[in-house]
């Protein structure tokens, strides 16, 4: 049996951006909540994150810091600075084509992510967004408040039993 580590901000986020299949979706936003999605899947289903990251409900959902700095922090990121088709600017985070983006991540891990990126690879923005919302933890907290995904999984799954008890 695998002993169970967090896996780096890192690993997650280059694993994200190595097997997303829109690689010009891949903004700072979009990557942040795929990594968010991924720590609430790994909550769910094994009662742990991936990462370590405190969660926080931004104004705009879950969002931090931290996938963006550690992938400015990493050579195997190239980060470009772009604009929308409105005009707005947009960060897009790249992948170097040699990068090893397996590194640091297990087989459960991998698989996890890759639930992730196939429940969200068709979503367009507005739909992405939804689907963000509409997760538990987003659900049920108010803004402004830290996310702890853990306890929000056990809290999604005693309800949902209770449910089909009823």
């Amino acid at each position: 049996m695998e002993i169970w580590k967090m896996a780096r901000i890192k690993d997650v986020t280059a694993y994200i951006c190595a097997r997303y299949p829109h690689k010009d979706e891949l903004s700072k936003a979009r990557v942040t909540k795929l990594v968010y999605l991924a720590d609430w899947k790994s909550a769910q289903k094994n009662k742990k994150q991936l990462t370590k990251i405190e969660w926080y409900f931004h104004n705009y959902g879950p969002y931090v810091e931290a996938v963006v700095d550690s992938a400015l922090k990493d050579p195997r990121f190239n980060i470009v600075s772009t604009s929308t088709m409105y005009g707005d600017s947009k960060t897009l985070f790249k992948i170097k084509s040699n990068a090893d983006f397996e590194r640091g991540l297990s087989e459960e891990e991998r698989k996890i992510i890759d639930d992730v990126i196939s429940d969200t690879k068709n979503l367009y923005w507005d739909s992405f967004i939804k689907h963000v919302y509409d997760t538990y933890p987003i659900r049920v907290t108010d803004r402004h408040k830290i996310l702890n995904l853990v306890a929000l999984a056990k809290q999604e799954s005693s309800n949902k039993q209770r449910q089909s008890d009823v």
